[in-house]
């Protein structure tokens, strides 16, 4: 006897919600489509004056100390090709950590010039590279202060 009664209140409770004019909501939602802007072009920002004289200082100190032995591709310093042949290609030396923008504690040319002092290296009188070169104390600071600004990109080309 239970279950008419049941089939019958199961029946009148589906007639009731057919009745009502309500659509009962599917059961699984598939995600909605994600609609997306095109991509906007990278744009340079514009830099200030200040962020622009690091940046050249930071070119001309690269240039005058380290383009000599790492310049152009497959110049030969000594003999031997100088592994780093793009010293003033401003993607690659980010690409590389040699310049890590707002952190010169942990850039490649800051630790390698500054902190072991490596580099740019003096000659002897037979024109051999020596271990005595470094950067002056400006030079090095320009260095620096150019990293911690966000190593600004430069708009020097060449000289």
């Amino acid at each position: 006897m239970r279950i008419p009664i049941l089939l019958l209140l199961a029946a009148a409770l589906l007639m009731a919600a057919c009745a009502s004019g309500r659509i009962p909501a599917p059961r699984a939602t598939e995600p909605e489509p994600r609609v997306t802007e095109p991509e906007a072009e990278a744009i340079e920002p514009e830099l200030s004056s200040a962020d622009e004289s690091l940046a050249n200082r930071a070119f001309e100190v690269i240039r005058d100390n380290c383009w000599g032995c790492h310049g152009e591709p497959g110049k030969k310093a000594y003999g031997e090709t100088a592994p780093l042949d793009w010293i003033l290609d401003y993607d690659k030396l980010i690409e590389t950590k040699t310049v890590i923008p707002g952190n010169a504690g942990k850039s490649r040319l800051i630790y390698i010039t500054g902190v072991m002092g490596k580099m740019p290296r003096e000659f002897d009188e037979d024109g051999l590279p020596s271990i005595e070169g470094e950067l002056s104390e400006q030079d090095l600071q320009s260095l620096i202060d150019w990293i911690k600004a966000d190593a600004p990109r430069w708009a020097v080309v060449s000289d």
